[in-house]
């Protein structure tokens, strides 16, 4: 079947055909106009969104400065902090927590309070009083037990941990340890103890050195009077030698109560050590063959400045009582060194050991208390008096002892010691 043909024109094909074209031209221009509009809104989205972002990484990159910035001030301060949320379980613990209880942080962190801290106390002396009561403690008194079971004193204080908005998140403690204060504050109260002895002793001396006096002048009157074998002349030597033992008590008193002068100038401590050993040695071991003295010095020279008439009391006492520990015999053992070699700041070191009887802590603990003494016939004043001459050169007494093990005693002062 034969196509119609067109009525139209060629001319009119084209007409028509020319006003498509320019028609599609213009939807072809008005696409490409809304496209590059399209295409910069993109941009202007994409630099708004960089711009969002890089806001956003300065925000995060301040919240991790800000948040290392209080971690670090957390770690770094000397008090204990730690935190617990609303379930009594622990959120945070510092550095000074972990050095002042025991524990290291990962062995408590998310762990119940009570269970790991608050064994033996009371809840009242916890945070989680404070989280269930909203009550706030400042500078309370506890004690606690550290991972090691030592009981230590701490100061405290407790407040409530809350977000910006007001909502309770947890509870806080910060905590110190008061061990060195009520150490200090036992020293303080020792010292007021001995002041108010050492006052009471010199008035006691002076008034028992006149009577002495007398009652030695009058017995050796007594004994010049008597015939040489007069069965009295055992009782006048028992009054003398009593009186010569209560003169000797009087002069310690006296030199206790004395304050200590020190004339100090360098000295070569070996060498000072080495004569007092010696003068020792003569004077009272020259009847006993049991006892040894044994001298550890790695050094010939060990220069220092003390006052060594004073100090020669310190270590004459010391070697006196550890020859008193060894009633079957034994060694002692001296020994010094300097704590930084040649160096002028550095401190000289003695220390005098024995392996004899020993001593038991209650002993241990009074032994620098005037009067105190195990010893038949003793005063309690070497001690106490070793403890002064030392402590005037600026240096410190430590003793260790174990019944039936021995005594270790530690002396430390500066070389260079300036009034």
């Amino acid at each position: 079947m034969k196509q119609k043909k067109s009525s139209k024109t060629p001319l009119e094909n084209l007409s028509d055909f020319a006003d498509s074209f320019t028609y599609f031209s213009k939807i072809t221009k008005k696409l490409q106009g809304a496209y590059k509009e399209l295409e910069k809104k993109f941009e202007d989205l994409n630099l708004k969104l960089e711009k969002t972002n890089n806001q956003l990484r300065q925000s995060l990159a301040e919240k991790d400065r800000i948040s290392n910035y209080l971690n670090n001030i957390l770690e770094s301060i000397n008090s204990g902090v730690l935190a617990v949320n609303k379930d009594g379980r622990i959120t945070l613990f510092n550095r000074s927590a972990e050095e002042i209880l025991g524990y290291r942080s990962f062995e408590v962190l998310g762990k119940d309070y009570l269970e790991i801290l608050g064994k033996g106390l009371k809840i009242e002396k916890t945070p989680i009083h404070t989280l269930k009561t909203k009550a706030l403690h400042l500078n309370e008194e506890k004690e606690v037990s550290t991972k090691s079971e030592k009981k230590i004193p701490l100061c405290f204080s407790t407040s409530l941990l809350t977000d910006a908005d007001g909502n309770l998140l947890g509870a806080v403690e910060t905590f110190f340890d008061l061990s060195r204060i009520k150490r200090l504050e036992d020293e303080i109260s020792r010292v007021k103890t001995l002041a108010a002895l050492g006052e009471m002793a010199a008035t006691v001396a002076h008034e028992v050195r006149n009577p002495l006096g007398g009652i030695s002048g009058f017995a050796a009157i007594l004994e010049k009077d008597l015939k040489p074998f007069d069965p009295r002349q055992k009782w006048v030597k028992k009054i003398i030698e009593g009186v010569e033992i209560l003169n000797r008590i009087v002069i310690d008193l006296l030199n206790y109560t004395k304050v200590v002068k020190l004339s100090p100038h360098k000295v070569n401590f070996i060498k000072f050590l080495e004569d007092t050993i010696n003068f020792f040695q003569m004077d009272n071991l020259s009847k006993r063959g049991d006892v040894f003295i044994i001298k550890n010095f790695k050094k010939k020279v060990l220069e220092c400045q003390i006052d060594p008439e004073q100090f020669r009391q310190v270590v004459l006492n010391l070697l006196r009582n550890s020859v008193q520990a060894l009633p079957d015999g034994g060694k002692i053992e001296v020994t010094a060194q300097s704590s930084f070699s040649n160096k002028p700041e550095g401190e000289v070191i003695l220390k005098i050991a024995d392996w004899g009887v020993g001593m038991d802590q209650k002993t241990i603990k009074n032994l620098f208390t005037p009067f105190f003494t195990t010893k038949e016939g003793g005063t309690g004043l070497g001690l106490a008096t070793v403890k002064k001459i030392v402590e005037a050169h600026r240096g410190k007494v430590q003793i260790k002892s174990e019944l039936g093990k021995g005594t270790n005693v530690k002396i430390s002062f500066p070389k260079a010691f300036v009034l």
